[in-house]
């Protein structure tokens, strides 16, 4: 393939690093590979290239102002955008400011197709008509609501609690416009609110009563709040920021609640960039908020029934080790000490009435009652077997 000579690449993914650099071998371009900031944009237009490359990463709101940004500063330059995301609602997002766009996984063959497609169109000029202050703002909501529809969609294809945690506090804060945010969950037998991760905090784990700080008064009263001055507040807690040398500006505070409709957690977002936030970033994390709730109670759901699996497999385990510790010592064992062995293998474990309460709590998970009944069936043999053998083996008089 022919025609474009100077190409610039904005990308950050390391894994299509060698599609691009084979791109650009077989069409004998030189391919300027830039980091994603406004210095770089700058700088591509005081120079002259063919064809810029844009890959998307995240479905966020800067990702698509940077490509806004770079159409601006190269308007009569072809643009291809490359992404997992936005390609059912590209019209809305991108409009005619690219010339095509790349659905992932990528390939050099999709590349080359792409820029082969609108090499043809070059020499039609389009002219791009500027729309009036209210189309602007349709337009900003419509591309805010194509990026929450990604982000739902991503949330929804994570199963693992601390992978869904690390994805949520690093995307709120971006589409938000903000430096950071943090997940709070309910823990209702210790009545304590709970965060695992944060955006920038070095904690692993923050833990303090369900109705203390400003999460603790959001929980409570199941209500959002915007917070503009959060260290005059009531119920502010300056020792988070006192740890981390983080210093707290503004808050949104949005509770998370289940498909039932009860409080399960709270999501915070720290420090609208550029000011406060406002009614519109309220309602939008409520629609985030909304998506999380449930995406996370099937996640802490998850995590139960695999503590809860883990628990019965060492249960097994351990009597695994006490029938053949059994089988071992059967010329000196008594009877008494087989209780004894027993007894001790079991005592605290009860893993037969773990596994019927689970049976009651997932009713209706088929797959899960089968691979229970399994675990059942052979704790239930571990029983007979030792049975048969004293049985079999120990003297009565």
């Amino acid at each position: 393939m022919s025609g474009y000579r100077s190409v610039a690449l904005f990308s950050d993914n390391p894994r299509t690093i060698e599609i691009y650099a084979a791109f650009a071998r077989n069409g004998n371009h030189d391919l300027l590979h830039l980091a994603k900031n406004p210095q770089n944009i700058r700088e591509l237009a005081s120079k002259k290239f063919d064809l810029v490359i844009i890959e998307i990463t995240n479905p966020s709101m800067t990702e698509i102002e940077f490509v806004d940004m770079v159409h601006s500063a190269l308007e009569t330059t072809p643009l291809i955008v490359v992404s997992a995301y936005f390609y059912e609602t590209r019209e809305i997002v991108f409009g005619n400011k690219i010339s095509a766009f790349v659905q992932n996984p990528l390939t050099v063959q999709k590349l080359e197709a792409a820029a082969t497609d609108f090499l043809h169109e070059a020499a039609t000029e389009q002219i791009a008509v500027q729309p009036e202050n209210h189309v602007d703002r349709l337009i900003q909501l419509n591309k805010r609501l194509t990026v929450l529809l990604e982000l739902t969609r991503s949330l929804t294809s994570i199963t693992d609690l601390d992978e869904l945690l690390a994805h949520i506090v690093k995307m709120a804060p971006d589409v938000l416009v903000a430096e950071r945010a943090t997940v709070f969950i309910h823990d209702k037998s210790k009545k304590e609110l709970w965060s695992r991760t944060g955006t920038g905090l070095k904690a692993a784990d923050i833990r303090f009563p369900d109705n203390q700080g400003i999460a603790g008064e959001i929980f409570t009263t199941g209500l959002p709040s915007i917070i503009s001055d959060p260290y005059n507040h009531p119920k502010s807690n300056k020792e988070f920021d006192l740890r981390s040398g983080f210093r707290t500006h503004n808050i949104l505070c949005h509770p998370l609640k289940n498909i039932n409709g009860e409080n399960i957690g709270v999501i915070q977002v720290l420090n609208k960039r550029g000011g406060d936030f406002d009614q519109d970033d309220e309602s939008y994390l409520g629609a985030l908020a909304s998506g999380i709730g449930i995406v996370l109670e099937n996640a802490l759901l998850r995590e139960k029934i695999k503590k809860q699996l883990e628990d019965v497999q060492q249960a097994y385990y351990e009597l695994d080790i006490a029938q053949n510790t059994i089988l071992k010592e059967t010329k000196t064992a008594t009877i008494f000490e087989l209780q004894g062995i027993i007894k001790s293998a079991l005592e605290g474990a009860k893993p037969l009435q773990i596994i019927e309460g689970m049976k009651n709590d997932y009713i209706y998970d088929t797959r899960l009652i089968r691979q229970l009944e399994t675990i059942e069936e052979a704790i239930r043999k571990v029983f007979r077997d030792t049975d048969d053998f004293v049985r079999q083996n120990v003297q009565w008089d």
